[in-house]
């Protein structure tokens, strides 16, 4: 049987083909959908709610920035996220490099409970964590969100750079303790260049876990001035909302930095899961 050069037999490509194209346009309507709505009057939308738009208008994402303090609402967002995900990435680089390549005792018995943490749902800790973070005081601060952030994303974090630094060439690493380099040296000029799609591909994962949770930053902020964007946003909706087009544009806003990211980061993410759950 005839095959291309990755080994697809050639009577297998048609329907492959076929299946992809349907998977993306079933991916790429919504997005398109929600695109052109948000540029719609609401008396446009229900003259024709599947048509283009008969004037394109920007009225939308001004009454967003007018009425829901869409900017403060932002500004949370980027402090939380940012700073949660270089605390995660850093405590998960050190904590993944020393079980993946250091003499610790129990490392099969850490990181099978990591894994065991990881399939214990989020809801579960609401409570918990709400009662936690009351009595020291951190309920309806950005301090105690980015707390709950990095200690509920690190179980995946350390699994996913454990991975990664298993896979880096056990030989380099020893060729760098030779030439005399520190603990430090050889995990920053060694051995994370040479984990760099796996540290990117986890970057940008904990940042769209990040950007895009609601429960954890709509219960333990309750204050408006301290709202991060998804929940903001989401408060646009409601059982008898009927502008869509402005529900179109927040769900536009909130899913832009994803998109982006993802667009220009699409590649390395792919090789980072491959270099690291590939072997």
């Amino acid at each position: 049987m005839t095959t291309n050069h990755v080994g697809v037999p050639r009577r297998a490509r048609l329907p492959i083909g076929i299946g992809l194209i349907v998977i993306a346009i079933t991916i790429a309507y919504p997005v398109l959908y929600l695109a052109t709505a948000a540029f719609r009057t609401k008396a446009d939308y229900l003259a024709n709610p599947f048509g283009l738009p008969s004037e394109w208008t920007f009225q939308n994402f001004i009454v967003l920035w007018n009425n829901y303090d869409l900017g403060n609402a932002l500004r949370n967002s980027v402090v939380v996220v940012v700073i949660g995900l270089v605390l995660q990435l850093g405590v998960a680089m050190l904590a993944g490099y020393a079980l993946a390549r250091l003499d610790v005792p129990g490392a099969r018995a850490i990181n099978a409970t990591f894994v065991s943490v990881m399939l214990i749902p989020s809801q579960v800790l609401i409570i918990p964590i709400y009662l936690l973070l009351s009595r020291i005081g951190l309920v309806g601060s950005l301090e105690g969100l980015i707390l709950v952030y990095v200690a509920t994303g690190l179980p995946f974090a350390v699994f996913f750079m454990t991975a990664a630094f298993g896979g880096v060439d056990q030989n380099v690493l020893e060729a760098a303790r030779v030439d005399g380099a520190g603990f430090w040296r050889t995990l920053l000029s060694v051995a994370s260049p040479m984990a760099a799609p796996g540290i990117a591909t986890l970057a940008v994962l904990q940042f769209l876990g990040m950007w895009n949770e609601l429960l954890f930053a709509y219960i333990l902020l309750p204050d408006n001035d301290l709202r991060l964007l998804t929940p903001a946003l989401a408060q646009i909706g409601g059982r008898f909302t009927s502008d869509q087009p402005l529900v179109s544009a927040g769900l536009i806003v909130t899913a832009l930095f994803p998109m982006l990211l993802l667009a220009f980061a699409s590649r390395y993410v792919m090789s980072g899961l491959a270099a690291s759950f590939g072997r």
